[in-house]
């Protein structure tokens, strides 16, 4: 993880692809312990770990048109 940009407003932050499964997993694991704004962020986090790996690409014309 590298902290980008860090302001009055926000911090945004950079992740490799190879952390965000190491990250997330032991969190959502020990969800209860976590309070909303973490849990939020890592569902974010699962969610574009998943995007990332989705090469689904709908052909050219499916129904026959």
């Amino acid at each position: 993880m590298e902290v980008l940009a860090k302001d009055s407003s926000g911090i945004t932050l950079r992740f490799e692809k190879k952390d965000l499964s190491s990250l997330v997993e032991p969190i959502i694991k020990n969800a209860d312990q976590f309070g909303k704004e973490t849990l939020d962020l890592v569902y974010l986090l699962a969610e574009q770990d998943y995007r990332i790996d989705d090469h689904f690409r709908q052909p050219p014309h499916p129904f026959g048109q």
